[in-house]
């Protein structure tokens, strides 16, 4: 079948503002989680890109001038302050980093632990350097953002995740004293990134339906997002993304009342659902399968599973970006996502009646 991939009218920045000030757009916005899966595109290896601020900015601007997403971004990951704080990282040349230790084995341990200092510890400041040259270089054309962990992920991976998650029950008290210290460490991030002119997102992986309950989310996890929010809120003026990944109906409520701008979702959920239950409170964004439609479909499937999505959520009252619904995976082919990108161009244009599709 022959498509028509409309031509953008706007650059990112130009659809960007006025998405968020809710003019209209030439198409919808698409914004897929790039990063370190497309490291190798460009000739760099997963561990480089890790390593050095040049590679960093490489990456991104040449991650903008091929795909021409609408933001562009990057973080230490899930593993940057777990790693500056003590936990031990494997780096494989062409693989995601892994936690190998925590930094504590027992709570006796704790004193040891200080929140981050984002300029000195670790890894981190490879990042916000990378990131403030690269939002030099790209902020004329585009939004350059960045993203770190939530506290709940970071002290599971200072304490182990499997003991962290029985702690919820059999030692609470430290529980949260672990989450004060981690959640000290992610607003130092939050102010470093701030600092820069960029507005944080949050990831929180680990605080799932899917590895936890809505009431220890309630308890352990909520709270805790809710004052890295508040600070991204003051230091901006309003709030911003959050993607937890895995199934998340359950605590949809307890997000939104977090204080976010942007609910990324999963692929596991239904954008539609999201939408009756909080399209009038949040923008949402997703969630096309990274891994079963954009890095093993076929383009026709990648245009299949983005148009669903943009039915589903286009008309969104507070607002929809289309996004995958997780990091596209390393070694997906380029044309994949420039396929995402121009379904967007070809479902999401002002030119069309997406209510006919």
């Amino acid at each position: 079948m022959k498509y028509i991939i409309n031509k953008d009218q706007m650059t990112p920045k130009e659809r960007m503002q006025a998405f968020g000030q809710g003019k209209e757009t030439d198409r919808i916005p698409c914004s897929p989680f790039l990063g370190e899966s497309v490291a190798q595109t460009f000739g760099h290896t997963i561990y480089d890109y890790n390593h050095s601020v040049d590679v960093l900015v490489d990456v991104a601007v040449k991650s903008f001038e091929t795909f021409r997403p609408d933001s562009i971004g990057f973080g230490p990951g899930l593993q940057g302050i777990p790693e500056a704080m003590g936990s031990g990282v494997v780096f494989t040349e062409n693989n995601t980093p892994y936690i190998s230790k925590p930094a504590i084995s027992d709570y006796s341990e704790i004193g040891k632990l200080k929140p981050v200092d984002v300029y000195k510890d670790g890894r981190i400041h490879y990042f916000l350097e990378a990131l403030k040259i690269t939002n030099d270089k790209l902020s004329n054309e585009v939004g350059v953002g960045t993203s770190v962990g939530g506290p709940f992920t970071l002290a599971s991976f200072l304490r182990g995740t499997d003991k962290f998650l029985r702690d919820l029950t059999k030692n609470k008290e430290m529980a949260h004293e672990l989450l004060e210290i981690s959640t000290q460490s992610v607003l130092n991030y939050i102010d470093a990134a701030c600092d820069i002119g960029l507005s944080p997102g949050l990831a929180e992986p680990n605080a799932s339906c899917t590895m936890i309950s809505s009431k220890n989310f309630e308890e352990f996890a909520k709270p805790y997002l809710k004052r890295c929010m508040d600070r991204i809120v003051e230091r901006t003026g309003g709030g911003s993304t959050l993607h937890i990944c895995g199934k998340t109906k359950k605590i949809w409520g307890h997000m939104v009342d977090i204080g976010i701008s942007n609910l990324s979702l999963d692929n596991v959920d239904d954008i539609g659902e999201l939408k009756e239950a909080y399209g009038d409170k949040v923008c949402l964004i997703g969630n096309v399968d990274p891994v079963e439609t954009v890095m093993r479909g076929s383009i026709e499937d990648i245009y299949t599973k983005a148009k669903e999505c943009i039915i589903k959520g286009h008309d969104s009252e507070k607002g929809f970006i289309l996004s995958t619904g997780c990091d596209i995976p390393i070694g997906t082919d380029p044309q994949k996502i420039i396929a995402l990108m121009d379904a967007a161009r070809i479902f999401g244009s002002n030119k069309i009646n997406i209510n006919e599709l």
